[in-house]
């Protein structure tokens, strides 16, 4: 293990403590000794009763139990052991991470806790039940995404999209977008930025997984009052209920009429406080601000006759095109 010198007891004490103790395993005293032993350290029982009220004194959850032979864990972690199970599930379903990155993180929330606990994070199966992405550049391009954001500055990129032979094609014969980034948004198992494309005049996604060759760019980042209708920041609790399968649109004021056993899965989607009238007959009408984009009607048309569009006019002949062009497809 090596030989420390004596200053680094306190130090060495609080590592044995964050890595092989919790609740259910603490570890007495001689078991404490040993372990400075074998660091090349003797130190007597008083000396680590220091080191334990050292420790508490700067923050950390030095427990000692009430057993016959007392025993010590650290109690309190950066994360409670629910919160970090909880981060790793979602580290799991992510499809936009690569399963070797999803591991490496997982291990590392794993790491924050004692050996018996880690383990549990060791040995999840779910991740090779999970449809992986296999673009190793994710985590550059996060940080240079970030980075660009921090800056104020655009960021140039490649993206290509998959063929039916499963081959790579990059878009636009391989030509580097340009954009200003204002978010990244996670969607329904794929993480997204959010940012303006220079030739546009308004807000563009683009799934991070299949973004490569991310730079960050000299240039400034355009305003995002320029190309939206947010001021200063990026309100991501209202794109998040106004955008559809992340399909861009022109923001409308839409009324809808709903049966009533859809309650759950319209408030679901747009939140309690959307704007609800006209509670009767077995149905009510919402009038919501939505992105008005393939994704939307799409959404709307799983619930068949179930939900109608009252208003805009526009939207409600987009519908009748589309039924009728699905009426010709399966007319037979």
């Amino acid at each position: 293990m090596g030989d420390f010198p004596k200053r680094a007891r306190t130090l060495l004490v609080l590592k044995y403590l964050q890595e092989n103790t919790d609740e259910y395993h603490p570890k007495q005293m001689g078991d404490i000794i040993d372990h400075l032993r074998k660091c090349g350290i003797e130190a007597e029982r008083k000396a680590i009763y220091r080191d334990f009220e050292l420790l508490r004194d700067i923050g950390f959850d030095v427990i000692r139990t009430t057993d016959s032979v007392p025993a010590y864990f650290l109690g309190e972690r950066p994360l409670e052991m629910a919160e970090a199970q909880v981060c790793a599930s979602a580290v799991s379903a992510a499809r936009f991470m690569t399963e070797k990155k999803s591991r490496e993180l997982i291990h590392k929330l794993g790491d924050l806790f004692g050996q018996a606990q880690s383990a549990s994070f060791k040995s999840r199966s779910e991740l090779a039940r999970t449809q992986k992405t296999r673009n190793e550049e994710i985590y550059y391009n996060i940080d240079r995404i970030v980075n660009a954001q921090t800056l104020g500055k655009k960021i140039t990129f490649l993206y290509f999209e998959y063929l039916p032979d499963k081959t790579q094609r990059l878009k636009r014969d391989g030509r580097r977008y340009s954009a200003s980034p204002y978010s990244l948004m996670w969607f329904e198992d794929a993480y997204y930025l959010i940012c303006n494309i220079d030739k546009y005049q308004n807000l563009s996604h683009f799934r991070v997984d299949r973004m490569t060759r991310v730079e960050v760019s000299g240039e400034d980042q355009r305003p995002i009052e320029e190309v939206s209708e947010y001021k200063n920041y990026f309100d991501y609790d209202d794109y998040h209920r106004s955008v559809f399968g992340m399909f861009g649109g022109d923001p409308h004021n839409v009324r809808i009429r709903f049966s009533s056993e859809l309650a759950t899965a319209v408030f679901d989607r747009f939140g309690l406080d959307v704007p609800v009238s006209d509670i009767k007959d077995g149905c009510f009408t919402v009038s919501v601000n939505v992105r008005v984009s393939p994704g939307f009607i799409s959404w709307l048309t799983i619930f068949g006759d179930k939900a109608e569009v009252l208003a805009p006019k526009s939207l409600r002949n987009e519908i009748k095109r589309m039924i009728g062009a699905l009426n010709r497809v399966y007319k037979d």
